[in-house]
């Protein structure tokens, strides 16, 4: 349905912003019944005449825009949903990782560090926020399927770098 709104609205804007032009630039003149129509329309240029140019130009502007652009998204009414990461995101996870790494964390806590923001990294750089929280709603066997390629390399590291240490 929302796709519809641009359309819509480009249109009434567009439609409107014309005729508002036609009449305030007096390219239009409407006929008139009675004389006291004639003189309301004679004071409505007056007191409203230039605001009314500029607005009917403005109105033209965005609704051309709105044909021409159809975005749909511009419309949405309380979309609130997050789709980029941002740093402290990055912060988070690296954090969350390392309180779930436990014993890892505790016995070889800067490998586990760079560990974690290697993996966070890559999590970040490969899909979007979005995909993650999704990715989270599944099984854990199902998000491992998601997760593991992308983090493979920091793993791979992490378990050379705890063998050397432990050599």
């Amino acid at each position: 349905m929302t796709q519809y709104l641009t359309y819509i609205f480009g249109s009434v804007s567009f439609l409107g912003g014309v005729y508002m032009f036609l009449l305030s630039f007096k390219i239009y003149k409407p006929k008139h019944k009675t004389e006291e129509q004639r003189e309301r329309m004679k004071k409505w240029h007056e007191k409203l005449g230039s605001f009314m140019k500029i607005a009917s130009v403005i109105l033209i502007i965005n609704g051309a825009y709105d044909l021409i652009a159809r975005n749909s998204d511009r419309y949405k009414i309380g979309q609130t949903e997050k789709t980029e990461w941002s740093a402290s995101d990055n912060q988070v996870l690296v954090e969350n990782c390392m309180r779930d790494a436990k014993t890892t964390a505790t016995n070889y806590p800067i490998i586990t560090r760079e560990y974690c923001e290697c993996s966070m990294g890559k999590i970040m750089s490969e899909i979007t926020y979005t995909a993650y929280v999704e990715s989270l709603k599944k099984p854990t066997d199902e998000q491992l399927k998601i997760i593991m390629p992308l983090i493979q390399e920091c793993v791979d590291e992490l378990r050379k770098r705890i063998d050397e240490e432990n050599k």
